[in-house]
C-alpha cells in the first residue's frame, strides 16, 4: 500500500465524529443503510465497483444493527427486528449476485418503516 493512500485513510478514521448516544448511532446506521439501499435501487446490468463497495456498507451497517439487539430485553421485538434485518441483508446479497430474485425496493420499505419508528421513539 502507498504510504500516501494509508496516511489519507487513518486521517479521514481520525476524523470521523464519535456517536456517544447510542440512539444517535442507530439513527446513524439506519440512515446509512438506507442510502445504499437506494442506490442499489437503481439497477445497473453489470456490477460496478460502486454497487460492489455500497452492498459491502449496507451488510455492514445490517451487522451492526442486529448485533446491537438486546434479546434479553428486547424480546419478541428484537426478534423480529433481527427477521427483518436478515430479509434485507438477503435481498442485498442476491443484488450483488445479479440474482433477478433481488427485491431491493421491498428492503427499502422495510429499513424506511423501522427508521421512521426509531425517529419517533426519542
Amino acid at each position: 500500500m502507498n504510504k500516501f493512500i494509508g496516511k489519507q485513510a487513518y486521517q479521514q478514521t481520525a476524523q470521523a465524529p464519535v456517536i456517544n448516544d447510542p440512539h444517535a448511532a442507530i439513527t446513524v446506521c439506519l440512515n446509512t443503510l438506507l442510502q445504499g439501499l437506494q442506490l442499489l435501487s437503481r439497477k445497473t446490468d453489470a456490477p460496478s465497483d460502486i454497487a460492489i463497495k455500497t452492498s459491502s456498507k449496507c451488510l455492514t451497517a445490517i451487522y451492526v444493527l442486529q448485533t446491537s439487539l438486546d434479546f434479553d430485553k428486547g424480546g419478541e421485538i428484537a426478534n423480529k427486528l433481527f427477521q427483518l434485518y436478515e430479509y434485507v441483508k438477503y435481498h442485498v446479497i442476491a443484488s450483488s449476485k445479479g440474482d433477478n430474485a433481488a427485491n431491493i425496493e421491498s428492503a427499502v420499505e422495510v429499513i424506511t418503516e423501522i427508521l421512521n419508528t426509531w425517529k419517533s421513539i426519542k
